[in-house]
């Protein structure tokens, strides 16, 4: 489950991409999650090109744990599930059959209640 807050969760599938540093979202699925903006920049595809995108941070609940992570907002056939966001969660993938497994115990990382949206500053 991802969302803007641990109030604001909505189910979502990833693919697990452990080759991928960032978990990366579409456009579309942003707007339906509600994110903040995020800041622009550009991230480096496995075939060298510069890709635009924008990297803001979300809520995540996978397994039996949860906490921020940040999150790529860029043109994606599906969502992507990036080696950080398993980090920052204490898991990991087994390679022998594909499931996800703690590494390490975990008392949670930054937890956002809610979002303070700067385009409704005056």
């Amino acid at each position: 489950m991802i969302g803007r807050s641990q109030e604001e969760l909505r189910q979502l599938d990833f693919l697990v991409d452990t080759g991928s540093f960032y978990t990366a979202i579409g456009p579309d699925t942003r707007e339906l999650l509600k994110l903040p903006p995020g800041i622009p920049t550009q991230t480096e595809m496995a075939d060298r090109r510069l890709v635009d995108c924008e990297l803001t941070v979300a809520h995540l609940r996978l397994a039996d744990r949860e906490g921020a992570i940040p999150i790529e907002i860029m043109d994606v056939p599906y969502p992507l599930l990036g080696v950080s966001a398993l980090e920052a969660l204490g898991l990991k993938v087994n390679p022998v059959d594909g499931t996800l497994e703690h590494r390490f115990p975990f008392s949670g990382t930054v937890n956002f209640t809610k979002f303070h949206d700067l385009s409704q500053d005056p």
